[in-house]
């Protein structure tokens, strides 16, 4: 059997108030292509399939001529598909009951009744050739730690037994039900913050990857998941990468890079072969470059940003972020910067940002951690309110962020 691993796909993003159709539309055609062409029985799509709760009408469209092409123009008859935590639970499970019927399984939010996530995929005569336990992303009412009376260290190991219990439940129901004597694939799928899940210490992190719980909690150990998955399929981090050095355990990355964090990024998507229950091959297959707008970044006083940008090569339109450092305030160094930049027609300057060369280490940080309105969440934006009414971090995530984020549970459940 062959499983295709993809996630992070945030359709309906904007870049810096620039619309991304094309690129999506260019990844999704490709995407449909690799199917046909690696014979892929299974897609499985790890959560964020968009950008924010209620998206863009054309996103939605987007969306659904994907699974429509995906039925009529590939072999592949199967796809599994769960919630992240930028989207909507009502949305995604609004058509899930039809969708089943094409054989297209939706989970948006954490089941009632656990059994209800773990999906079996049979073939034409009814036999199981995989079981897929499809676990969306956890909000605060999945694992209800938001108490007052617990301090951070009891939040934060309260989040990971939660979690990691919910992996074992299934295990326990998988095991139960006989799954493992079948000698077939059993795959685990996950929206969350792994632990280990980056490349390097010095590497950067990218502005699109929000710890998803209050107060940097809910980073989640390899070792949370049961030994009775063979594989897990993981979304969130939108780099592609291991967890805790476990091949079997990955993160398949996003698809086009969303923000200039993740410019030097090789966007992929996962290509699994099992021989019955055993992995064969885990191969990555590059997303071209030319599906998506290219991203760079020059930084330098504005002499040598300019001169960088007047140098600078490219047959393929290309966005750019230009940090520049200047000994005194010019008011005029954007115009100068848009000028250097106007004589490439394949040059499009998107953010340009001006620190001074005595600015310290942590006012570069920030220039590197800032966004536009139009980039944040909109817990985000309620964050930075709080901060800016002066309330303090414990009374943030005691009261105000839990009845925030109910309140906007309660919206999407209600459309």
């Amino acid at each position: 059997m062959k499983v295709l691993h993809t996630a992070d796909w945030h359709l309906g993003q904007k870049f810096h108030d620039k619309e991304r159709y094309e690129e999506h539309q260019a990844f999704l055609d490709w995407l449909l292509t690799t199917i046909r062409e690696q014979s892929v029985d299974l897609l499985l799509i790890s959560g964020d399939i968009f950008d924010i709760g209620n998206p863009p009408n054309r996103a939605i469209e987007q969306y659904y001529n994907f699974l429509a092409k995906f039925l009529q123009e590939t072999p592949c008859q199967h796809a599994i598909i769960t919630g992240g935590n930028h989207d909507s639970i009502y949305s995604l499970n609004a058509p899930k009951d039809l969708l089943k019927f094409m054989k297209l399984h939706i989970i948006g939010g954490a089941t009632d009744n656990l059994e209800d996530e773990i999906v079996e995929i049979k073939d034409k005569n009814g036999n199981i050739e995989a079981v897929v336990c499809a676990v969306p992303f956890l909000r605060d009412k999945d694992i209800n730690y938001n108490k007052a009376s617990l301090s951070q260290a009891e939040r934060e190991k309260h989040i990971l037994d939660s979690i990691t219990l919910h992996y074992q439940e299934l295990a326990k129901i998988v095991e139960e039900r006989g799954y493992p004597s079948l000698q077939v694939p059993i795959i685990a799928m996950g929206h969350l913050f792994a632990q280990g899940g980056r490349h390097s210490e010095e590497e950067e992190t990218s502005e699109g990857e929000k710890n998803i719980y209050i107060g940097n909690l809910g980073k989640i150990p390899a070792e949370a998941f049961p030994e009775t998955f063979h594989y897990v399929a993981l979304g969130h981090l939108h780099r592609s990468q291991k967890v805790g050095g476990k091949d079997h355990i990955r993160y398949s990355g996003s698809p086009i890079p969303l923000s200039f964090s993740e410019r030097k990024d090789e966007k992929s998507v996962l290509l699994i072969e099992f021989e019955q229950s055993e992995i064969k091959f885990i191969k990555k297959i590059l997303v071209p470059q030319t599906v998506h707008k290219r991203l760079i970044r020059f930084e330098g006083t504005l002499e040598q940003v300019c001169k960088a940008i007047q140098n600078f090569e490219t047959e393929q339109e290309t966005w750019v972020e230009v940090l520049v450092r200047l000994e005194k305030y010019n008011p005029h160094a954007k115009a100068i910067i848009e000028e250097a930049a106007s004589k490439n027609p394949k040059i499009q300057i998107i953010r340009s940002i001006a620190l001074s060369v005595h600015s310290s280490r942590d006012d570069w940080a920030k220039v590197y951690e800032h966004q536009n309105l139009s980039e944040l969440s909109v817990e985000e934006v309620f964050l930075e309110r709080c901060k800016k009414e002066n309330y303090v971090a414990k009374e943030i995530d005691d009261d105000l962020l839990p009845l925030f984020r109910q309140l906007i549970q309660t919206f999407e459940e209600n459309g």
